[in-house]
């Protein structure tokens, strides 16, 4: 009698998975039959109920404790994930400081940490994905943008975040066009006033012209689609969810 080979599932990691967007992404790729890898750098427990709630699903799932700004951290856990699941299919880029202020008064600390988070650690991350990706031809990256980081203007309260996310853009736009080839795609998905903004409006109808905040729903919705087979010829592009707000 043969043995039945084991259950192989695409796996995806996705960063800052344990709170707000990737959790909410981490639960419904689970739903849709990943495994699931999340990275978080101090949220262990919130890490732990994720991990707990993807398992529920009947999928594998593993968590990471790191600062993925450390370059030698960020290889470990890239290494560690495709060692545990011996593959890599889907990359999430969610995690990202946010600073909102005078940019007159913010420490060059805080403008490196900004840009360390929501940009380096990204395209790290991607270049090590590709790495994996690339043995196998077939791969999705997606990263968690900013609806405005498409446009060059002034937003002086959170320049350094625009700024960090524009770049992120166009690097990945350039990445995007080089791993086509190798049947790896890059896009990127944006979000406007979600239902948790650091600094939400007292009146979003006034703002936004769906009338409402963002939802997890929104957003997941964009990148399921990112990750459809449907969605193979897609490379480089930007998905703007956000009601209308930032068109």
């Amino acid at each position: 009698m043969s043995r039945a080979k084991p259950i192989s599932r695409p796996a995806a990691l996705i960063t800052g998975g344990a709170k707000g967007i990737g959790r909410a992404i981490a639960l419904a790729l689970a739903e849709d039959g990943y495994d699931i890898g999340i990275a978080t750098r101090r949220s262990e427990k919130a890490a732990q109920s994720v991990v707990a709630q993807c398992e529920n699903r009947g999928v594998r799932a593993w968590y990471w404790v790191a600062d993925l700004t450390d370059v030698a951290a960020t290889e470990k856990m890239a290494s560690g994930f495709a060692r545990h699941f011996r593959r890599w299919d889907v990359l999430i880029n969610n995690v990202g400081n946010y600073w909102r202020g005078d940019p007159l008064t913010m420490k060059t600390e805080t403008l490196k940490a900004v840009f360390q988070s929501n940009f380096s650690v990204a395209a790290r991350l991607s270049l090590l994905a590709i790495k994996v990706m690339r043995k196998r031809q077939t791969g999705k990256i997606i990263n968690i943008g900013y609806v405005f980081s498409d446009r060059l203007q002034a937003n002086s309260n959170v320049a350094a975040y625009q700024a960090a996310k524009t770049a992120l853009l166009s690097f990945s736009s350039s990445l995007a066009k080089t791993a086509m080839p190798l049947g790896i795609t890059i896009n990127t998905v944006s979000p406007g006033m979600h239902h948790n903004t650091v600094d939400p409006p007292l009146h979003p109808e006034k703002l936004i012209p769906a009338g409402r905040l963002g939802a997890d729903e929104d957003l997941i919705g964009a990148v399921r689609y990112f990750l459809s087979p449907g969605a193979s010829y897609v490379t480089g592009s930007h998905i703007k969810v956000s009601g209308g707000y930032g068109i």
